[in-house]
């Protein structure tokens, strides 16, 4: 997707533009698996980098927030006899306290590999409280949102800031290497646990 004609766009909403592009982050960020980087960038070349970064974090905030809501609506319709309730994962974190909620799913956010979509979906299975997801959210999205509006911003205005967009794309390769390398870690552990 083109960032800069994204960005054309958004500003030829003239003054709902930033009342159209929360909206879009919220399409987005209820969808849960469309990247909002592209929006992201272009918000903050509409918006300045700290309008921006606002605009795109209340969009994916409210989003997820939206989404939620819908989600546990839906289950709560579907899950008359409370069936959902028996799976182990959902009893575990219905078990925990309000703080280890919150901190799974702010650790959660920060993993790049795990579409928002799925924390969403996963966190309305439990009885966390909407006001704890919200915080959480908010919490565990500033970093992302950090990054996608440097990294957007910094591809339109690649000339100016080449430093800037290198550190912030080998950083974000750590991170993703990071969370990417624990895994194949973790399940060879487990492996090892299970054999006599």
């Amino acid at each position: 997707m083109n960032i800069e004609g994204l960005a054309e766009w958004i500003r030829s909403w003239g003054v709902l533009a930033i009342v159209g592009s929360i909206a879009l982050n919220i399409v987005i960020s209820v969808a849960g698996v469309l990247p909002s980087i592209f929006l992201s960038g272009a918000n903050a070349v509409v918006f300045g980098l700290y309008g921006g970064f606002f605009i795109s974090l209340t969009g994916e905030v409210l989003g997820a927030g939206i989404a939620f809501f819908f989600y546990r609506y839906v289950i709560k319709k579907a899950d008359k006899k409370q069936k959902l309730a028996s799976f182990q994962w959902v009893s575990a974190i219905n078990g925990a306290t309000r703080g280890k909620k919150t901190l799974a799913v702010v650790l959660l956010r920060l993993n790049p590999l795990i579409p928002s979509g799925v924390i969403n979906l996963g966190a309305a299975m439990t009885n966390m409280s909407f006001a704890d997801f919200l915080l959480a959210t908010l919490l565990g999205k500033v970093p992302s949102m950090v990054f996608e509006t440097f990294v957007g911003h910094d591809l339109i205005y690649f000339g100016e800031n080449k430093l800037r967009l290198l550190l912030a794309l080998v950083a974000g390769a750590l991170v993703l290497l990071l969370f990417w390398r624990r895994k194949p870690a973790q399940s060879e552990q487990t492996g090892q646990s299970e054999q006599p």
